[in-house]
């Protein structure tokens, strides 16, 4: 029985999140918004002159229906669990790090290769400008 009222809270959730989304998409907005793409004015002439009243009136009562719906299907799915998913599942092994033995700490650190820079320098020949 339960699995059945989950199917049609399933069903009813679907179908109010599609309908909010064309609601909300039918929405005059002050820019002109998606409502313009779809044919200019046709919330308009579909509602008549109180169009705006008709479509915000229905997008809350879809969006209440929504969350009310969305609540319910989380109590029902997580049946009535007072704990936390966080406090039922095992905590993980924690790696340690093997110690360094003492040798390698006695060691000193490889010395940096040295750099080798290249001499970019014009020769004095090249440099000097005809005198005539």
């Amino acid at each position: 029985m339960q699995e059945i009222i989950r199917a049609v809270l399933l069903v009813v959730e679907g179908l109010s999140c599609l309908l909010l989304i064309g609601l909300i998409l039918l929405q005059k907005s002050q820019g002109g918004g998606l409502g313009g793409a779809f044919g200019g004015g046709m919330g308009e002439t579909l509602f008549g002159s109180r169009a705006g009243n008709v479509l915000t009136k229905g997008t809350i009562i879809l969006s209440i229906i929504f969350m009310a719906n969305t609540v319910v299907l989380a109590i029902m799915f997580t049946g009535g669990r007072e704990a936390s998913l966080m406090q039922t599942m095992p905590a993980a092994p924690v790696q340690t790090m093997p110690a360094a033995s003492p040798a390698a700490e006695a060691a000193p650190a490889p010395a940096a290769a040295p750099v080798m820079v290249e001499d970019f320098a014009v020769p004095a020949e090249e440099s000097a400008a005809p005198a005539e």
